[in-house]
């Protein structure tokens, strides 16, 4: 018991008296929660600039532009006469998209025949592009429609059959475990995982490359360290994944406790992964520049940033061995779908699999240090 509170202390005074480890530890933690989320805090894009090029100038072209101007998706900040001025507008930045009504739109759809607007979006930026296709196509079709229901109705079809004729099927979108279908809601769950893993990553590895030999059984001084953590995080863990979701109004629709359940043998594997990390590279300025260079892979790896049914296998199967991939596949069941420590049960053997396996690989590389 007392080499257990001996290397509790000595990791615990390595994790908090050293300014740097404590830099990572604690003030980048405070920094990240201030600034990460912000960008997203309006979870979706709105008034995405668009240039308008109406060709027609007649009411109905001046009625579309009024309608895709009041979408929340898109603003139409420009007027140009031509394609040639929109393009330069777009390729200074000063707008995302262009929409084109021709020569004859009115003319066409009074006639009863198709009239075609051309949308272009700046496909660079794939979220503006996207917002830009929303929020101007959505009122394309609703105008087409009506002028198509208008026809029907003018040569004596009944209203209702007109509709029906013109919208045989009613749509209707419900955004599952993600009531506003927003950003923020999507990424900042997973970016708060991740944020602890490579903060942890990097500081506890960082006291590993600067502790000295130690006379003390491998075991004991593994549990002292791992014990440091679980009290360390204990405090951090529930501030970045309950109370800076609540703080940004992130849905929970899980309990508590399965949250913190999950938190501790994500922060054990995590800590131990640091020890075999600072055991092979040794060097702390190393270690810095080797997590530093593994972050962006820990990031598309886990399978937030990119489908995982899309990641070859072979890179998948190296994702497992993150401690994030689990950690944030079972915090989105919680938090977003509402699922119960029983519906974890995959998630949490997986993770103390990982916790298991790195304290075999942590003892290996404990035991030169013992002489």
């Amino acid at each position: 018991m007392k080499a257990v509170l001996a290397s509790f202390r000595a990791e615990w005074r390595g994790m908090f008296a050293d300014p740097q480890v404590r830099l990572i530890l604690l003030l980048s933690l405070v920094i990240y929660a201030l600034i990460y989320p912000l960008p997203y805090r309006a979870e979706v894009l709105r008034d995405v600039p668009v240039v308008l090029v109406d060709l027609d100038r007649s009411t109905s072209s001046a009625e579309l532009a009024r309608r895709v101007d009041a979408s929340e998706a898109v603003a139409l900040t420009e007027d140009a006469p031509d394609m040639v001025v929109a393009t330069r507008l777009v390729q200074a930045r000063k707008a995302y998209g262009v929409m084109v009504i021709p020569e004859g739109f009115e003319r066409a759809l009074l006639r009863g025949n198709q009239s075609p607007v051309a949308l272009y979006g700046d496909a660079s930026y794939f979220l503006m592009y996207q917002r830009v296709m929303q929020g101007a196509g959505v009122p394309l079709r609703q105008m087409g429609a009506e002028v198509e229901i208008g026809r029907l109705i003018g040569q004596g079809t009944a209203p209702e059959v007109a509709l029906a004729q013109v919208s045989p099927v009613s749509q209707v979108e419900v955004p599952l475990f993600n009531p506003v279908a927003g950003y923020a809601t999507y990424v900042l769950p997973a970016a708060f995982v991740l944020i602890l893993q490579q903060t942890m990553l990097m500081g506890l590895a960082l006291v590993a490359t600067r502790r000295g030999p130690s006379d003390m059984h491998p075991i004991w001084r593994l549990i002292g360290r791992m014990l440091a953590w679980t009290i360390a995080y204990a405090g951090i863990l529930p501030v970045y994944l309950i109370v800076l979701p609540w703080v940004y109004g992130l849905p929970h629709l899980g309990e508590t406790a399965s949250v913190l359940f999950l938190g501790l043998p994500f922060v054990l594997a995590t800590g131990l992964l640091a020890q075999i990390v600072a055991a092979i590279f040794r060097r702390g300025e190393v270690v810095q520049v080797v997590l530093l260079a593994v972050g962006l892979p820990f990031f598309f790896l886990s399978g937030f940033a990119w489908p995982v049914e899309a990641i070859p296998p072979g890179l998948n199967l190296v994702a497992q061995v993150i401690p994030s991939t689990p950690a944030i596949d079972a915090l989105v069941r919680v938090t977003q779908m509402g699922a119960s420590l029983a519906d974890l049960q995959s998630g949490l053997w997986h993770l103390w699999g990982l916790t298991a396996c790195f304290a075999c690989i942590a003892l290996l590389t404990e035991r030169p240090r013992r002489f």
